[in-house]
């Protein structure tokens, strides 16, 4: 059986946007007589058939919004989900929250899901915004959507967040003048979270800049950090210099970390110093708090519904984009490294060194 053509293969026919061809097929909004014309030679040519239940999504307002977001026990898209929750109710539209668990099939079926539902648009954070199956399908049908969290990809201009880049560099540099010279990282796969990514590369952008090397590179599950105990006892297990401080790429990451160095017999931060990323209330409540990048994750849900509902006919080629502010708030597990680096002996865990004592 031949595959459908869709709304995506006219527009790569035609070197447009999604949302342009949208707009000619389902004749809503100015486009110019070239380029409807185009499009019109281009459906005739492929054989393009226009999706009913896509018609149905434009022609009418069922007043509920599709929020798709990877974990519903992170903190952050909690918070997320709460402001965006708050402002669609003001604004009389319901949200239906579905979660992907860091999974780009569980994405697709979200958005097949929510598709079902006849949502007026989308809201979400997806694994990677520059290759995802779930954004492809909402370019095929031309429903529209708002991006949280991840960086804005090309053509897509409805999308709410900070600069990861920025942020991680920031920190970078914030490590780097309390002294520290072997310093690592800690992060979600990459092949998971793009916002990882991005903090990884502005991190070693920053790093660089003074010309120093990231001595360690740690990636583990983005949901649970499987994995971190084992990295971490290998690291620290082995004779030789080993990092003083970690950058982690989210701060339940940040707080794992702290729970297995200290399960190491390690101390933070007198012996290791680690900062996060995100800001949650769990670092600020801990004693010393945790150092971290706080992120606007509230009004980053408020901020992305008006996004999407700002964008004219559901047209996703023309949504404001908003890049939130962010702050380095300093707690008290980021400290000046007052010595220089020593050659360690592989360390034991806690209760090993009790024993033999």
């Amino acid at each position: 059986m031949a595959r459908t053509v869709t709304i995506r293969d006219i527009a790569r026919h035609c070197g447009l946007s999604t949302a342009t061809v949208s707009r000619v097929v389902n004749n809503k909004g100015a486009v110019r007589a070239e380029t409807v014309e185009r499009v019109e030679a281009a459906v005739s040519a492929l054989g393009y058939r226009p999706s009913m239940a896509a018609r149905t999504l434009k022609s009418s307002s069922s007043m509920t919004l599709g929020v798709i977001i990877p974990s519903l026990t992170n903190p952050v898209f909690a918070e997320t989900a709460a402001g965006l929750q708050q402002r669609a109710r003001t604004l009389g539209y319901t949200p239906l929250i579905l979660s992907s668990d860091y999974d780009g099939a569980l994405e697709l079926s979200a958005v097949e899901t929510l598709l079902a539902y006849q949502v007026d648009g989308v809201l979400l954070t997806v694994n990677d915004a520059t290759n995802s199956a779930a954004l492809q399908r909402l370019d095929e049908v031309g429903v529209s959507y708002c991006l949280m969290h991840n960086a804005p990809r090309q053509r897509v201009a409805a999308y709410v967040g900070v600069d990861n880049f920025c942020a991680a560099a920031d920190v970078a540099g914030r490590i780097l003048a309390a002294g520290h010279r072997c310093i690592g990282m800690i992060s979600g796969e990459f092949v998971r979270t793009d916002r990882a990514r991005e903090r990884h590369a502005g991190f070693l952008s920053g790093l660089r800049q003074a010309g120093v090397a990231l001595a360690q590179l740690v990636q583990v599950d983005p949901v649970n950090a499987t994995g971190l105990q084992q990295a971490l006892t290998a690291i620290y297990g082995q004779p030789g210099e080993q990092p003083t401080a970690w950058f982690c790429s989210n701060d339940l990451l940040a707080l794992a970390a702290i729970a297995q160095l200290e399960r190491l017999g390690l101390r933070v931060p007198e012996d290791i110093s680690i900062v996060g990323f995100d800001g949650i209330q769990a670092g600020a409540l801990r004693m010393p708090a945790l150092t971290s990048v706080r992120t606007p994750n509230l009004e980053i849900g408020s901020a992305a519904v008006d996004a999407l509902l700002a964008q004219p006919d559901h047209n996703t080629a023309s949504g404001p984009s908003r890049q939130l502010g962010y702050q380095l708030v300093a707690g008290g597990t980021l400290a000046s490294l007052t010595h220089s680096p020593v050659q360690h002996s592989p360390v034991q865990p806690f209760s090993e060194r009790q024993r033999h004592a």
